[in-house]
């Protein structure tokens, strides 16, 4: 009785000595802790050619008030923007098939962004800014 005792103590002991030991906070030094990056980062400069690319595509902001499949409907959208918007230049801009009425170009956000409030008021809820390429 006593060797079976041993023979079931004994191996259970030494197991759960190794799981107090594992346990131990003095066991993992800080010089095992290793951190590995898994973004790479690659800086470059950018070349004078890419540069006169960059400048080459200006784009400029307008504000879409709608987008119609037939042309009629954009010209009917446009004449009543027009008397809505007095003053104001707008304009159809073919793209495939969609004609979209735009108004205004603007440079800088902070401007279309300012007209865009006062288109809003205007009645037109759903308008939005939009760069297009020049």
């Amino acid at each position: 009785m006593i060797k079976k005792f041993i023979f079931f103590i004994l191996p259970v002991a030494a197991i759960f000595s190794v799981m107090l030991y594992s346990c131990a906070s003095d066991v993992y030094d800080e010089d095992d802790i290793i951190v590995v990056r898994d973004t790479v980062t690659i800086v470059t400069d950018t070349t004078i050619s890419e540069k006169r690319d960059m400048e080459k595509l200006r784009l400029l902001l307008v504000i879409q008030l709608g987008a119609f499949n037939s042309r009629d409907h954009a010209d009917n959208f446009m004449s009543t923007a027009k008397e809505k918007l007095s003053g104001e230049q707008i304009v159809i801009r073919e793209t495939g098939n969609v004609f979209a009425v735009t108004v205004g170009t603007f440079s800088n956000t902070r401007n279309a962004e300012d007209y865009l409030y006062y288109v809003k008021g205007k009645g037109y809820d759903k308008a939005f800014i939009k760069n297009i390429k020049y």
